[in-house]
């Protein structure tokens, strides 16, 4: 057996919405999920969840150990959550 098959998850780079500077924290990306950048997605910290917005999409990352829960899906104009 090679490492070579296999496979990562792929990584979301995300920041934080009270954040001032550049700073992002790694998320894994589930199998299945789809996440672009300029979502918002719902992420667990110690805290609880809260949303975040994707700043960018890596191929791996030493620095994440925890999965986003969630996409959150956009409000369509007119409704009300």
């Amino acid at each position: 057996m090679t490492d070579a098959t296999t496979i990562s998850p792929a990584v979301a780079a995300v920041k934080f919405k009270w954040q001032k500077d550049e700073k992002t924290y790694d998320y894994f990306i589930p199998e299945g999920l789809v996440v672009n950048v300029g979502d918002k997605v719902i992420v667990e910290t110690a805290r609880g969840e809260t949303t975040v917005e994707v700043m960018a999409i890596k191929a791996e990352s030493e620095m994440a150990q925890k999965k986003i829960v969630r996409v959150v899906e956009p409000e369509v104009e007119g409704e009300k959550a």
